[in-house]
């Protein structure tokens, strides 16, 4: 498995863990994820005293609150929930509007994506219609060469 495949494998297996621990804060269903309190960070190393580093639960709560889902549900004034699942707080206008910038960001970068892939597919398309193809330059090449050869 490459670095980058390990790395989001621990990420995941960390958001299992906190999951499994507190049920009524976190889930791996992405679609059920509900905004966190500012500053959850800080009550997860507390509890978990030491069994993750301050930078594994940074990473992981970072992958966790990119989720498109997770952004989705960051609309102004819904509830953000502590470790057991209380209100503590909402989003404001100026988050919600952060989460939708993002959301926006990413889907225009996906679509970059999907317009480069498909610009790639033609070219290769293409590249394999021509295939045997003489091109305008190499008859001129082979035309110069001829002429070289007899000496015109």
């Amino acid at each position: 498995m490459t670095t980058n495949g390990k790395c989001q494998s621990n990420l995941t297996d960390t958001i299992t863990v906190l999951a499994d621990l507190f049920p009524a804060c976190f889930t791996v269903f992405e679609q059920e994820r509900r905004p966190l309190k500012i500053g959850i960070h800080l009550d997860v190393l507390a509890a978990l005293d030491g069994a993750i580093t301050p930078k594994e639960c940074a990473k992981a709560l970072r992958v966790y609150c990119a989720n498109r889902c997770y952004l989705q549900s960051c609309v102004e004034n819904a509830p953000r929930i502590d470790l057991d699942g209380n209100a503590v707080g909402t989003i404001t206008a100026e988050e919600a509007s952060h989460a939708r910038r993002r959301l926006a960001q990413r889907k225009a970068k996906q679509q970059r994506r999907l317009e480069a892939e498909a610009k790639a597919k033609e070219a290769a398309e293409r590249k394999a219609r021509n295939a045997g193809r003489i091109s305008l330059r190499d008859l001129r090449e082979a035309a110069a060469a001829r002429k070289a050869a007899i000496g015109v």
